[in-house]
């Protein structure tokens, strides 16, 4: 005959297993302030972009809270300043592509993210890439909705999947690396549409791209560039800032 106390853990055991996860999740008020927590204090970053599929092409990106420079170097360097999705000016002829760096950590990144049309009140907890994680939009197993994936621990993101005039968009944060206090990716794997790039990323500094100066339009030659090569048109073409719902 079972003990008292063991049916007493069974009936917990099928309660609590029948609660839903989200039960456990954090409300608004404490995921703002672990993500104030661990990312509060970056201001700003700069880091160097290579494309193992495209040998030869490298880009300087400097961001502080939405604001962004960017120098891709093929040869010749073509640059461009901007603000968050929108670029202010570039040497080249027409618009500019943009990097998925830009989509990492968001100032404000829990409100920008419902911006980004992200059902932050839909939270679970899951796997992601065979490592615990927090998932916000978008329960295990749908693949197509806007959705957010952080890391269990520090909170850093590992995917942010939206969607664009140009299609579905993931942009995914792999191999990560501590610089500066912050967990930072050192790959990253866009796909647009079915179609993928992978971006390797090394860090430069934290916080130490917050002068103006390196922003402001009057920085920039004024000397028109040449286009640079792939795989500057699918960023510019394909990969779309997240536009507010």
């Amino acid at each position: 005959m079972m003990k008292p106390w063991c049916v007493i853990g069974v009936i917990l055991l099928v309660v609590f297993a029948a609660l839903p996860a989200t039960a456990f999740t954090p409300d608004d008020e404490e995921l703002t302030g672990a993500l104030k927590k661990h990312f509060g204090p970056l201001r700003s970053w700069e880091a160097k972009m290579t494309f193992p599929e495209h040998s030869g092409v490298e880009v300087h990106v400097w961001y502080s809270r939405g604001k962004w420079r960017q120098e891709w170097q093929a040869g010749d360097t073509a640059a461009a300043v901007g603000l968050n999705g929108n670029m202010t000016t570039a040497c080249t002829p027409g618009s500019f592509a943009l990097s998925p760096l830009f989509v990492w950590m968001p100032p404000n990144p829990l409100e920008t993210w419902k911006q980004w049309g992200v059902a932050v009140d839909v939270r679970n907890y899951g796997f992601c890439s065979e490592q615990p994680c927090f998932m916000l939009g978008a329960e295990p197993g749908d693949d197509a909705s806007p959705a957010v994936r952080l890391n269990n621990e520090d909170l850093t993101p590992l995917l942010v999947r939206y969607v664009t005039g140009a299609g579905l968009t993931s942009v995914e944060f792999l191999d990560h690396k501590t610089v500066a206090g912050y967990s930072v990716p050192q790959k990253i794997v866009v796909i647009v549409a079915g179609t993928s790039l992978e971006v390797a990323v090394k860090w430069i500094a934290i916080n130490g791209a917050d002068s103006e100066d390196i922003y402001v339009k009057e920085s920039l030659s004024p000397i028109p560039c040449a286009e640079p090569p792939a795989p500057f048109d699918f960023l510019r073409n394909s990969f779309r800032y997240p536009s507010s719902q």
